[in-house]
């Protein structure tokens, strides 16, 4: 059965900046990564979100990784240590077993999605709609 109307894809080995979701916040090396001064890192009784240079940071109490973004073109998504910067490599990466979603619609904006199955892992790459490059905007990937 096709949960979310799409094949399960692997993306256990997707990182940005190098950390993966399923990695503890604990066993990261934090010093080669610089602080974003452009925003406030943020508590919630569920979770911590820490801004970085390039990306964010959401994890759990327990350290548990949940949730990194890109937040600039030098926020780096990669797949087996691949970087994917336009669609193309995605699908040359990952398969064509996602779902296009619209994004942000004011900015013009849609997201294509995957979904892992089995490590409960979902990556959306988003793009402008209209571009005609396929450069993604900002790369999520997430524990749902």
């Amino acid at each position: 059965m096709a949960a979310f109307g799409v094949e399960s894809t692997d993306l256990s080995s997707l990182t940005i900046n190098g950390i993966a979701v399923s990695e503890n916040i604990a066993d990261v090396q934090w010093d080669a990564y610089k602080k974003n001064p452009s925003f406030v890192d943020k508590s919630t009784k569920a979770a911590e979100y820490r801004y970085y240079e390039d990306f964010l940071v959401v994890y759990e109490s327990d350290g548990a990784i949940i949730k990194l973004k890109t937040l600039s073109e030098h926020g780096i998504m990669s797949q087996a240590g691949d970087e994917l910067t336009v669609l193309n490599e995605v699908e040359s990466k990952l398969g064509d077993q996602y779902k296009v979603q619209s994004y942000d619609s004011a900015q013009g904006l849609k997201a294509r999605v995957y979904y892992d199955k089995e490590n409960r892992i979902k990556a959306s790459f988003v793009y402008p709609k209209n571009a005609p490059d396929d450069k993604i905007v900002w790369s999520i990937v997430e524990r749902y």
